[in-house]
């Protein structure tokens, strides 16, 4: 078994997301993705293209605002539910089955409308953090192969990833016959 002794020009660490733990090196002649349990070696020279690109999500954000105005509905709503429910129920007399079985189902309801500002919060706490990740975005290096696309997204705006890609950029301009 023969290592190489070859040293990278530069790395890219990533520290996050679905390749967290993972490192791009780029040699003189080949893009190495490795980790744990995992290798990826591109030659240079079949690269075709390099795209590197930073975007923020508008359909997270749109769900982010979409969940949140759920969230104002339900507990606008949960106010009046639950004191119709107790006001009926309150009104339901006597003890004939069919009134009792009206006030356990306008309890139920009761219980049902107290607990529609825990689901408002919990959607108002998701809503936010749908807003909040895609407001952040993600930059996103692409390589053009031959026969497929290879990305390695980074959540946020990386500085050190679009200094990564132009080196990678200008190595793959030479390696261009």
């Amino acid at each position: 078994m023969s290592l190489s002794t070859e040293t990278p020009i530069v790395t890219f660490n990533f520290a996050s997301g679905p390749l967290r733990g993972t490192e791009l090196s780029l040699y003189a002649s080949r893009l190495l993705h490795h980790g744990v349990g995992y290798m990826e070696s591109v030659p240079l020279a079949a690269v075709a293209a390099v795209r590197v690109s930073y975007e923020r999500h508008e359909q997270r954000i749109g769900g982010g605002v979409a969940l949140m105005l759920v969230a104002l509905a339900l507990y606008a709503a949960s106010g009046p539910l639950r004191d119709f429910a107790a006001t009926a129920a309150a009104e339901v007399a006597g003890g004939q089955s069919i009134g009792e079985l009206l006030r356990g189902a306008l309890r139920a309801l009761e219980a049902f409308a107290a607990l529609l500002p825990v689901a408002a919060f919990a959607c108002f706490a998701g809503g936010a953090a749908m807003i909040v990740f895609g407001w952040i975005g993600t930059t996103t290096l692409v390589l053009m192969l031959p026969a497929a696309e290879r990305a390695y997204p980074v959540r946020g705006q990386n500085r050190a990833l679009l200094d990564f890609s132009e080196l990678l950029a200008e190595r793959v301009a030479k390696r261009a016959p």
